[in-house]
């Protein structure tokens, strides 16, 4: 499965920190197919479940091609296992996923930034 993230912001954020530019691409492909193997649900179905469950409406940005959300930390923490991202691949994963949030927060907003390809 792929990511939906282009190869620019994947290239860029593994110079910053000094990783391995396939092992980032491995990782957020990994999360995006963990998320889309979800049980029960499709990445569409599943973003809907969550804007209804979380007391914050988690949607930041929708489009065509992609969700931008921001998620509790559990979630996060949820998806990476499930992929099996290795522990030091999750903050530059993270960090990938943060490049793609443009908006303003909340300094005492303790959401995670999730973007993900719609299914």
């Amino acid at each position: 499965m792929s990511h939906p993230f282009g190869r620019g912001a994947v290239r860029d954020i593994a110079d910053v920190y000094g990783v391995d530019e396939r092992a980032l691409a491995d990782a957020a492909a990994s999360v995006q197919a963990a998320v889309g193997n979800y049980p029960g649900a499709t990445i569409d179905g599943l973003v809907y479940e969550w804007r209804q469950a979380f007391a914050e409406d988690p949607l930041v940005e929708r489009t065509p091609t992609r969700w931008v959300l921001l998620v509790p930390e559990r979630v996060w923490t949820d998806l990476c296992e499930r992929g099996g991202v290795r522990d030091d691949l999750r903050p530059v994963l993270a960090a990938l996923h943060a490049s793609a949030f443009t908006g303003e927060r909340d300094e005492d907003d303790e959401r995670v930034p999730l973007v993900l390809a719609r299914s």
